[in-house]
Formats: C-alpha cells, sequence, structure tokens
C-alpha cells in the first residue's frame, strides 16, 4: 500500500517542482499554505519512513527544498490554547475567540472537492477591539450558517494553523482538516472565564440610529431606531393557508379569527412544531428525545416596517409576539377571564394586535439586533434584523440598553 502511495505521489510533486525550476518562482499556494503532516501512530496507509522517504527523493532532485526552515512537528494531544497577543507561526492552536464579523470574498475562488468555493474570513478578538483574522478553508467553510447566527457570541475553536500574511506581515488563524468549532453559551463555565480575562471593559450604550443612515453604514449590531409598523405576517405551514397578514385595515373580527392559526404546539425544548399521526396524536420530536414536553407557542412573524422611503422586514420571535401580547400565554386564548361575563383572553389577545397595528401612523422606537454579511466591496450579500424589543411612541420610556 505505501509503495503505491509512493508511486502515485512521486509523479505529481515532479511535475510541481519542474513548473518551479521552469518558472524560477514558488507557486502562490506555497507562499501562502504550510502544512505540517502528522502520521498517526496506528495508521497503515502511509507510514513516517515512507514520507521521509519521499522528502529525502525529491529534495535530491530539487535542491531548492533544502533552504526551507525544518519544523518542529506536533503532537496533537500536546495542542494548547493560546492567547492572540501570543501567537507563533507556523504552529496548531486552539483559541477561544469571540466572531465579531463575518465577510465572504465573492472574487476569491479556490477549488474544494471538485468545486469551487468562495473564501470566508472572520473577525475576531480576544481583548475587545483588537482584532485578528480567522480564514475558513475547505469544510470549515460550511460553519458560516452557524457563525453568522451566532455572531458576537464566544467560540471554541480547535486546531487552527496559525501563518504570517505575506503581504500584510501580520499573523492570521487558518482552519485545517481537524478543525472544529462549538458555541460557548453566556453561562458556560468557559465563556465566563473568556469575559473575566479578556471583556473586562464597560459595555457601550445602544446607538440611536435612523433606518436610512443604518442602512447605509451597514453595520451589524444592536441599535434603536424610530419607524412605522405596517403589517405582521405570521408564516402558516400546518394549514393549507400560506400566511396571515395583519394591518392597520385588519377588523378585530378578522384578527380575533386568525388566532387559532398563529399558535403551534411544539417541542417544549427546542420549539420545533410537531406534526400529528392520522390519529391526530403528535409525533415526538426525535433530536430531543428522550424529552417528549410539549408546549403552545406563539409563531414567529415578520413585521415590515418604513422610515421615509426606506423600509425593511424585521423577524419578531414567539416571545415578542407573546410580549405585544402582554405576555398572554398562547394556551390561555381560550380562558374565561371572569365567567360571568364571556370574555377571554383570546378577546384581549385580539383587542391588543389590533391597537398594536393601529399605532402604525405613529412611529414606534424599535431596538433591533441587525446582520450585515458582505463581500469585498462592502456590498451586502445578505441582511437580516431581528426585534429585541419596541416602545411605542406615545408612552414615554427610557430604553436602556
Amino acid at each position: 500500500m505505501a509503495g503505491t502511495v509512493f508511486q502515485e505521489i512521486t509523479p505529481l510533486l515532479l511535475k510541481v517542482f519542474q513548473s518551479i525550476e521552469e518558472d524560477g518562482i514558488l507557486p502562490n499556494s506555497f507562499c501562502e499554505v504550510s502544512i505540517t503532516l502528522i502520521p498517526k501512530p496506528d495508521s497503515s496507509i502511509v507510514s513516517a519512513v515512507v514520507l521521509q522517504d519521499l522528502l529525502a527523493y525529491v529534495s535530491s532532485k530539487h535542491s531548492c527544498l533544502r533552504d526551507l526552515p525544518q519544523r518542529q512537528p506536533q503532537k496533537m494531544n500536546s495542542i494548547e490554547f493560546v492567547e492572540l497577543k501570543h501567537l507563533q507561526p507556523e504552529i496548531l492552536v486552539h483559541a477561544v475567540l469571540r466572531v465579531v464579523d463575518i465577510t465572504i470574498l465573492t472574487e476569491a475562488l479556490y477549488s474544494y472537492r471538485g468545486q469551487k468555493q468562495k473564501k470566508v474570513v472572520l473577525t475576531v478578538e480576544q481583548t475587545q477591539g483588537q482584532h485578528y483574522v480567522l480564514v475558513l478553508w475547505g469544510a470549515g467553510a460550511a460553519w458560516y450558517p452557524q457563525l453568522q447566527r451566532k455572531k458576537d457570541y464566544i467560540w471554541k475553536f480547535k486546531y487552527l494553523f496559525v501563518q504570517r500574511n505575506c503581504v500584510l506581515e501580520n499573523l492570521e488563524l487558518h482552519t485545517t482538516p481537524w478543525s472544529s468549532c462549538e458555541c460557548l453559551f453566556d453561562d458556560d463555565i468557559r465563556a465566563i472565564k473568556f469575559k473575566a480575562k479578556f471583556q473586562t471593559s464597560a459595555p457601550s450604550l445602544v446607538k440611536m440610529s435612523d433606518l436610512a443612515a443604518h442602512l447605509e453604514d451597514k453595520c451589524s449590531g444592536v441599535v434603536l431606531i424610530k419607524a412605522q409598523i405596517l403589517e405582521l405576517v405570521f408564516p402558516i405551514t400546518a394549514v393549507q393557508k400560506k400566511q396571515i397578514t395583519l394591518n392597520v385595515h385588519s377588523s378585530l373580527k378578522s384578527i380575533f379569527s386568525s388566532l387559532p392559526n398563529i399558535i403551534y404546539t411544539g417541542c417544549a425544548k427546542c420549539g420545533l412544531e410537531l406534526e400529528t399521526d392520522e390519529n391526530k396524536i403528535y409525533k415526538q420530536c426525535f433530536s430531543c428525545l428522550p424529552f417528549a414536553v410539549k408546549k403552545m407557542y406563539y409563531r414567529p412573524a415578520l413585521m415590515t416596517v418604513v422610515d421615509g422611503r426606506h423600509n425593511v422586514s424585521i423577524q419578531v420571535g414567539s416571545e415578542l409576539i407573546e410580549k405585544i401580547l402582554l405576555n398572554i400565554p398562547p394556551d390561555w386564548l381560550n380562558r374565561v377571564i371572569v365567567s360571568s361575563s364571556g370574555i377571554t383572553y383570546g378577546m384581549v389577545a385580539a383587542d391588543l394586535l389590533h391597537a398594536f397595528l393601529a399605532l402604525s401612523e405613529a412611529p414606534c422606537l424599535l431596538k433591533i439586533q441587525s446582520l450585515f454579511v458582505l463581500d469585498e466591496n462592502s456590498y451586502p450579500l445578505q441582511q437580516d434584523f431581528y426585534l429585541l424589543d419596541f416602545y411605542p411612541d406615545n408612552v414615554k420610556h427610557d430604553p436602556t440598553p
């Protein structure tokens, strides 16, 4: 097996080094990427002896390889977590980092498993404001969706390769075939230690901005904006209707009749909507087994807001819908408040929604989380907005961050 690998690899390497001799320069890949081969002791595919023989043979044919600096091999079980200010080039490291920003370089394409793939670059930090670059290669680029959803969170990255950028002369982190990542939530002891050590400065205040300026800045983060609410759209999957749209023209009666369709029964752990079988019995959430508790939720909605000539759609989570309805639980809608009156919580909820949408002519103060994904020319490839809180303008309220 080892001899076969030797025979297959040698012609490929000879072709590469023949090109080096003819052109007199190293290819870009030699300047940008260095790889340390760490054979597993129990591996029977390529032994360390074969690799050493291959290196000696190629070195004898191409003397330029002898001038490359020697590198001490690392053992996978001895790699340490590092502080970014103590990075050293040409080694593998683990690191706990906060993801500050994500950029997709649409013009920096490379081939991975026979397909063209865009380069994904993260801006990361430990000490607040001291930014470093982490490049996601190959399989690491598949982390992008989860990193985007939990940007500004603290992440644990393992098996990153430290390399000096040959143009900017700064040290960068690069993923390897062994790399992995894990999101650390606020109550995780590792996240608590990270904040205590690196994020000790006072939190910045949430800035006030208008919608036009915020869209022009294209800066991710938490902001306060004043805008008029045009409508709430509830996507529906359990009925034939595709969505329910409520706005200032919706009558109180139509809102009340829509309430059964804007709630659903889901897994009490992850919130996934549960389907029913032919006997109208709810199926289990297999990803959360053995946890099998059910809970009722309000459906998330898309809130369209406008400020002058600009309008955007803001995602409103189930918790915020419940807050708009003064924290009336979705499973209380059919309950009677006072038995003698016959008024149900559903009637109150419908009236609250009707009043909320009737305020659309007056601006509402919204606290939103914005996420912009930009290319190298600062063109937005994706922009998402999430409602964190709201304050009707006719209510005197001094929002705190």
